[in-house]
């Protein structure tokens, strides 16, 4: 049974439906950021629909071995067999046009958390944070604050520790850099 016109439809009045209720309802300053939180809700219902429609067709959101979750493409290194120092790390998502992910929020922390149980032998990952410009600094890869997307802080941190692992319950480590671990790059689409 194909299923895409049936979503083909769908998604076209939820897309007409969504662009309606932002066009008549964000008139005012004090509606527009309820507004813009309800179209961001649609935006991700409609990337769902569209990454179900194109889950099982020559079409897909992610390369394979890729995860898709709320718009962006998840590499988990463990299939590869290999661990890595974190700047060969941060390389690897880089020549995979990605970066080592930047965790933007807690239901992306529950996300990569939820992947992490899923692999019997993963207790840490490299994540792109690091204070390697200025020790005591921790800055996430897109150059923000540790503190700008969520309140965490990392452990352990020391003048030989400049980059951070992430480990289970969400709690962030700082490491030596040339330690050896897995890692998680992280794309938009």
């Amino acid at each position: 049974m194909n299923l895409f016109p049936r979503v083909k439809t769908n998604s076209s009045a939820m897309w007409t439906a969504a662009q309606g209720h932002c066009q008549t309802s964000c008139t005012s300053d004090t509606k527009v950021m309820e507004c813009l939180q309800q179209c961001q809700k649609e935006r991700r219902d409609l990337e769902l629909m569209l990454h179900t429609v194109t889950q099982d067709s020559r079409c897909s959101l992610c390369p394979g071995g890729w995860l898709w979750w709320r718009g962006h493409c998840y590499f988990f290194s463990v299939g590869l067999q290999e661990n890595r120092e974190w700047n060969k790390s941060a390389e690897f998502c880089r020549d995979h046009n990605s970066s080592l992910a930047v965790i933007k929020d807690s239901a992306e922390m529950d996300f990569i958390q939820g992947v992490m149980k899923t692999f019997q032998h993963l207790p840490y990952l490299w994540v792109g944070l690091t204070d390697s410009r200025r020790e005591g600094q921790w800055l996430w890869w897109d150059g923000t604050h540790i503190q700008h997307y969520m309140p965490v802080t990392v452990e352990w941190d020391s003048d030989q520790r400049d980059c951070a692992d992430l480990r289970g319950g969400g709690s962030l480590f700082a490491v030596d850099c040339e330690s050896f671990g897995p890692w998680v790059c992280k794309r938009g689409f």
